[in-house]
């Protein structure tokens, strides 16, 4: 009986593929010529690209010359590329297996090639590498690199209008609640947004939809009724389209459904919810054509429950037509470096607009340093929207795991490191976005906001 299970565990390890030592190479802002010089040099056996960072699988001869280059850090001691599974650290199902390596913000973890091609669907954390090698691309690095274009005077002036202190004011005041979905405190916080998109002079209303604790919670919670606060500004001229913007106001610790410790979601999310409000108030005097639908989101830290309710029940209704477009805001408040590395995903059918953003970021926040891809997952808000046809993006900081607070106590204002630089520069760019989708109407000047 061991002979022929020797043979078989042969035939397996045989069928294994030949893993190579691996480098990580900073290509932030490499440029075309050079990421392709690199992916093709001497000693490369495969490459992953990861946005800002691309690693390499080398031969053994070449790791010490890769090594001692400026810019290369090891990655992996072996690993192959069809062994390669991408798991961003924001996931919503959480799952306990170590990553290998964070690559460009993506946390890498290895399976056997068929179970990696396996790992694909809604409960399951993290998607096989795609056939390119292509997770993300910096827009510095595209072959046709996106040009600042000439900034149009009216979209310059609103993008102007972002306050990044008012907006770390409003991070502030957020994270003072404890916002989980199950917590005391998230009723008075969904208080607070209602009462500042009324402020911004907004039609208030609040969606609301339940909770089962039994299955979102161990040990289990109670049932629970939600709501998200929605802020309307009335489009002129077509008030029956829409355009959302959305993110999530509840907060999470290590324990999802914790009802004890305090969990201020500094940057997980009232920086994005707070990012939302400000939208509202640099639109809260200018007439758009479609209307605009300001919200955030409940139960996210659950499975997104509070944006798929809503998309639901959209559908329901036959109103899903009306949603034009959508735009998610999910930690938009910590930044490693002064690159100020923004993540702009979508899915394959709408990877037009990774460009269009690219060029609204290099028109409206040149400070910005955006990295492209079509291959986001079920982790935040815009997932339900994208899924359910609506075109949108989802635009934030470099992944969840370069920020070393993620769902801790310790996620508070005071670690938002860079965060009214990078706000301020995605709520820009967004501002651009946000214009041409919801169609500014003539005369944006009449209130003389432009001095």
């Amino acid at each position: 009986m061991r002979r022929p299970f020797a043979l078989l565990l042969v035939a397996f390890a045989s069928a294994l593929p030949a893993a190579e030592p691996t480098v990580i190479v900073d290509v932030g802002r490499s440029g075309p010529a050079e990421l392709a010089r690199l992916k093709s040099a001497d000693g490369v056996v495969w490459s992953a690209e990861f946005g800002n960072e691309l690693l390499l699988g080398v031969s053994p001869e070449a790791i010490d010359d890769w090594l001692a280059r400026d810019g290369v850090r090891p990655g992996p001691t072996r690993l192959a590329a069809d062994e390669i599974v991408v798991r961003d650290h924001v996931c919503t199902v959480h799952d306990q297996e170590p990553a290998l390596a964070v690559v460009g913000g993506y946390e890498i973890l290895r399976k056997p090639p068929m179970l990696a091609r396996a790992t694909r669907g809604a409960h399951v954390s993290g998607e096989p590498l795609p056939a390119d090698g292509v997770q993300a691309r910096a827009a510095y690095n595209l072959e046709q690199p996106v040009p600042r274009a000439s900034a149009d005077p009216e979209v310059a002036a609103l993008a102007a209008r972002v306050d990044a202190d008012r907006w770390f004011a409003t991070v502030v005041d957020l994270a003072g609640f404890d916002r989980n979905s199950f917590s005391p405190g998230l009723g008075p916080a969904h208080d607070y947004v209602l009462a500042r998109f009324a402020a911004s002079g907004l039609a208030t209303s609040s969606h609301a939809f339940t909770l089962n604790g039994q299955s979102a919670c161990t040990p289990p919670q109670p049932q629970v009724t939600l709501a998200n606060p929605i802020g309307v500004k009335a489009g002129t001229t077509t008030p029956g389209e829409w355009i959302v913007v959305g993110a999530h106001y509840d907060s999470r610790n290590t324990g999802r459904c914790d009802t004890t410790n305090p969990q201020p979601g500094a940057n997980d999310n009232a920086s994005g919810c707070a990012g939302v409000i400000e939208l509202a108030r640099v639109f809260a005097t200018i007439d758009t054509q479609r209307s605009i639908v300001f919200m955030c989101f409940a139960g996210e830290e659950q499975g997104l429950v509070g944006s798929r309710r809503y998309v639901e029940d959209l559908q329901q209704s036959g109103d899903i037509s009306r949603v034009r477009y959508m735009i998610n805001l999910d930690m938009i408040g910590y930044a490693v470096d002064d690159s100020l590395a923004t993540r702009i995903e979508t899915i394959p059918a709408f990877a037009g607009e990774l460009q269009r953003f690219a060029a609204a970021a290099a028109t409206y926040a040149p400070e910005l340093s955006p990295i492209l891809s079509t291959q986001t997952q079920a982790y935040s808000d815009h997932w339900y929207f994208l899924a359910a046809g609506v075109p949108g993006a989802f635009t934030w900081e470099n992944g969840a795991a370069i920020y070393p607070h993620y769902h801790r106590a310790t996620d508070v204002p005071a670690n938002l490191t860079r965060g009214r630089e990078l706000a301020r520069g995605i709520l820009r760019m967004d501002v651009a976005i946000l214009a041409a989708e919801a169609g500014l109407v003539p005369r944006l000047f009449a209130d003389g906001f432009e001095n």
